[in-house]
């Protein structure tokens, strides 16, 4: 008897430790299922850091309150006037104007924007194109020296401050440089 004893002592030891194995077994379970939930929280957190931080350096707020007194609506538009310089001879038109200007210099761009608007609206306007002389597709054409005032392509052209040259067939027709000369044509 006493081995019988000692016999079903041992096997509900076993069966007590094949228990506590899957005790732990459960418990590994509950770690492995804590280690994701912890991993997705962590990715939440660094999400929600990264879009603080581009609202930080946008200096946008999602709050529309403050949005609608403070913010004006602007649309961005396409503008088929504006055109580089290289184009200059080879527009659709028989009959045209192009305006060389600076945009990049705010008082300049507003004078001569405000002249084509004014020119625009009168009956009978030939198209007008405008060419942004700051821009880098254009400002090897600039110069300091004297222009040319008689070019035959595009590749002649030499522009020296605000210039409108009017085009027929193709060619330069007249050319116009300065603001007093470009102001008394649109006039």
């Amino acid at each position: 008897m006493a081995k019988r004893k000692k016999s079903d002592e041992k096997k509900t030891i076993k069966k007590m430790n094949q228990n506590v194995k899957k005790v732990d077994g459960f418990a590994g379970l509950d770690r492995e299922v804590w280690g994701k939930i912890i991993i997705v929280l962590i990715v939440f957190v660094v999400l929600g850091l990264f879009y603080l931080l581009t609202l930080y350096i946008t200096g946008k707020e999602n709050d529309t309150d403050s949005n609608t007194d403070n913010n004006t609506a602007s649309t961005a538009s396409i503008s088929y006037d504006d055109i580089v310089l290289g184009k200059s001879f080879s527009m659709s038109e028989d009959e045209y104007l192009v305006i060389y200007y600076d945009k990049s210099d705010d008082e300049v761009s507003s004078t001569y924007s405000e002249l084509v608007s004014n020119y625009n609206g009168k009956e009978d306007s030939l198209k007008v194109y405008t060419v942004d002389m700051s821009s880098a597709f254009n400002k090897g054409k600039a110069t300091d020296g004297d222009s040319n005032r008689n070019p035959s392509n595009a590749s002649e052209l030499a522009i020296h401050g605000p210039t409108l040259i009017h085009f027929s067939n193709h060619a330069v027709s007249e050319y116009y440089e300065g603001e007093s000369e470009i102001t008394e044509y649109f006039g």
